[in-house]
């Protein structure tokens, strides 16, 4: 199976040697992960992007030299270091920038000195997924391709409960349900889906869960409407990545970027004996106008009180 990484390294005109090098040892005796322990060999190569006669951008002639590869299997510690090892002609202008196959982004280094030392992200990755996330969870912003996608995880929240056994027709066919999904999306929407990738499934981008908001109106209102300007909350996860962290990172996103986005409230509605209601409380939900003896639970958080 593979485990792909992207690395681009820039260099000053006259290191290009050094690069054919770097490039040589990679298809030759590169430390490889994954493997037995201490195994070198082929992780692959870097091919040049620019040139002295390239015309790179559109009529000027690079400043520099770029050299691109998709590495597999590559320890990339161990090219990092080599790099360091490397004796280049102008260490001031190397850049070297590498996207793992988990990355959320390229990470760059630059020598201070003799050191290779990361620059970024600072900390970037850690502003987009909350802390916590499981590694192998990625979440992004819900498109309009997502529709099917909506539709789908909310049969599955609505069927949470083992043996429930309610058919996707069932559900959908319900005015009720149907308006948390139907025509996605539209005016005030907002949602994240959450995508897994994992060796076993060849380490593609799989959604596993998706959570959003939706503003609904007193004559068409949600389960848990409080009022035309408090957006609803829906969550859902395939059932087999429950109880991993999926839900717990699309709620601590999407209720940050709510607040950053200007909304002050969130509402929901939960089954008592949905294990879901434990999350929410966790999370800063309050009950709101609690019904005695109702099954259901209408829930509030005030986002302008969390850090």
């Amino acid at each position: 199976m593979s485990h792909v990484a992207n690395v681009m390294i820039s260099v000053e005109m006259d290191d290009v040697p050094a690069v054919e090098e770097l490039s040589q040892w990679l298809q030759t005796s590169a430390p490889q992960r994954g493997g037995d322990p201490g195994a070198t060999g082929w992780v692959g190569s870097l091919r040049e992007t620019t040139g002295r006669d390239s015309l790179w951008g559109g009529g000027k002639h690079p400043e520099c030299d770029v050299y691109a590869g998709a590495l597999n299997h590559a320890d990339l510690a161990g090219l990092v270091a080599h790099i360091e090892r490397i004796p280049w002609q102008c260490p001031e202008f190397v850049q070297l920038f590498v996207k793992d196959q988990h990355d959320l982004y390229f990470r760059v280094w630059m020598f201070h000195g003799a050191e290779l030392r990361q620059l970024a992200p600072e900390g970037r990755e850690q502003a987009i997924e909350p802390p916590g996330t499981p590694r192998h969870i990625h979440t992004r912003f819900a498109l309009t391709g997502d529709a099917e996608l909506l539709r789908e995880l909310w049969v599955a929240a609505v069927s949470w409960e083992p043996g429930r056994g309610l058919s996707p027709e069932a559900v959908l066919s319900e005015p009720s349900n149907s308006r948390y999904v139907d025509g996605w999306p539209r005016r005030g929407d907002l949602g994240l889906v959450a995508v897994a990738t994992r060796e076993a499934n060849g380490f593609d981008p799989v959604p596993v869960g998706a959570a959003w908001l939706r503003y609904f109106t007193e004559d068409e209102p949600g389960y848990g409407f409080v009022g035309p300007d408090v957006p609803e909350l829906s969550i859902g996860v395939h059932p087999a990545e429950r109880g991993c962290g999926v839900g717990t990172a699309l709620l601590r996103r999407l209720l940050r970027i709510a607040h950053e986005s200007g909304v002050d409230r969130v509402s929901l509605s939960v089954e008592r004996a949905n294990p879901a209601l434990r999350l929410y409380e966790r999370e800063g939900f309050l009950v709101h106008d609690p019904r005695e003896g109702a099954n259901s639970l209408t829930m509030v958080a005030d986002l302008r009180t969390r850090p």
